[in-house]
C-alpha cells in the first residue's frame, strides 16, 4: 500500500500521540489528587462507558459481543496493553528519575517490529529500520538535552527492569492488536481492553489498599477527562484503526512524536525553557519517520 493511501491514518497516529504527550501535563495536575491505581482504572471504567454505548447504537449488541477465543485474547490485551503497561511504568517512577524511564521507553519500536517479525511475520525493510534508529536517536537527544554523560550515566537497577518490561507489555499489545483485526473492529478491541484493564486495576488497587483520592477541583477535574476522553477514547481508538492499516511496526515508530509533543506543551503550556537540543531532536524524529513511512513491508498477505 502506498504512502499517499495511509496518509489518513498516519494522521491517526499523529492524533494519538498528540493526545497521549497530553498525559504527562494531566499527570502532573492529578498527582496530588488520585494515586496512579485509581486514574488509571476509572479512566478506563470511563473509556469502555463511553465506547460500549456508542457501538451499541451505532451497530447493535453485534458490535459488543465477541466470541470467547476472541474474549480471552482481549483479556489479556487488557492485562498487559492497559493494566501492566500503566501500573509498571508508575512503580518503576517511584525509584527511578523520569529521565531514566523515558530513555529506555526509546527502545520500544524496535521491541515491536522484533515481535511483529518473529510472531506475525511483518518484515521491516532496512529504510524501516534506519527510521527506527533515527527516531531512537532523537528521542535519547530530546531527553538528555543532547548530553553524553546523561547517557553515559544510566544504571539498569529494578526500576529500569520494569520499564523494560512495561515496553515489552506494550509491544505485545500492539503486536495483537494487529493480529485481532482481522475479527474485531478496532473501537470493540478498545472497549473490552479498556475495560479488562480498568477490572485488573481494580484488583490491585483493593488488595493493595491504593485506591486513593486525596482531592477533587476543577482543574483535576479537566484534567481527569482530558485523560479519559482524548488520551482515552480517540488517542486509543485512532492508535488501533491505524495500526491495522500500517503494520506494527511502521505504526510502533510514531510513539516517537510523544516526547517531541509533549516538549512542545511543555513550552506552550507548562512555560518550560526551550532548550536547543530539543528542536535538534525533534528534527531527527522528524527526518525518522519519513524514512519509517517511506519503508515497504513484506510477508504479509498486502504489502506496505
Amino acid at each position: 500500500m502506498r504512502t499517499n493511501k495511509l496518509a489518513k491514518y498516519y494522521a491517526l497516529l499523529m492524533v494519538a500521540c498528540i493526545f497521549w504527550a497530553f498525559s504527562p501535563i494531566c499527570g502532573r495536575y492529578l498527582k496530588d489528587s488520585m494515586s496512579p491505581l485509581l486514574i488509571t482504572s476509572t479512566r478506563f471504567y470511563l473509556v469502555a462507558a463511553i465506547l460500549f454505548p456508542f457501538l451499541y447504537l451505532a451497530k447493535g449488541k453485534k458490535a459488543i459481543l465477541v466470541p470467547w477465543r476472541d474474549l480471552k485474547i482481549l483479556l489479556i490485551m487488557g492485562c498487559v496493553g492497559i493494566y501492566l503497561h500503566n501500573y509498571l511504568f508508575f512503580e518503576a517512577l517511584r525509584t527511578i528519575p523520569a529521565s531514566n524511564a523515558a530513555l529506555i521507553e526509546s527502545i520500544g519500536p524496535a521491541v515491536t517490529s522484533t515481535l511483529a517479525l518473529i510472531f506475525i511475520g511483518e518484515k521491516l525493510s532496512k529504510l524501516g529500520w534506519l527510521g527506527i534508529a533515527l527516531c531512537c536517536i532523537g528521542a535519547i537527544f530530546i531527553v538528555c538535552k543532547g548530553s553524553i554523560n546523561a547517557l553515559l550515566s544510566l544504571r539498569i537497577n529494578f526500576g529500569e527492569i520494569l520499564v523494560i518490561i512495561c515496553e515489552a507489555m506494550w509491544s505485545i499489545y500492539v503486536v495483537i492488536s494487529w493480529k485481532l483485526s482481522k475479527n474485531i473492529s478496532p473501537i470493540t478491541v478498545t472497549a473490552w481492553t479498556g475495560l479488562f484493564g480498568a477490572i485488573y486495576c481494580t484488583i490491585t488497587g483493593v488488595a493493595t489498599d491504593s485506591l486513593e483520592l486525596y482531592r477533587l477541583n476543577t482543574t483535576d477535574i479537566i484534567a481527569f477527562l482530558t485523560l479519559s476522553i482524548l488520551a482515552g477514547v480517540v488517542a486509543f481508538v485512532s492508535w488501533n484503526v491505524a495500526i491495522t492499516k500500517v503494520g506494527a511496526s511502521k505504526g510502533g515508530t510514531f510513539v516517537y512524536l510523544i516526547p517531541l509533543f509533549g516538549v512542545i506543551f511543555g513550552i506552550t503550556i507548562l512555560k518550560e525553557k526551550f532548550v536547543i537540543q530539543e528542536a535538534i531532536g525533534g528534527l531527527i524524529i522528524v527526518l525518522g519517520l519519513f524514512c519509517s513511512m517511506r519503508a515497504k513491508l513484506t510477508n504479509r498477505k498486502k504489502s506496505a
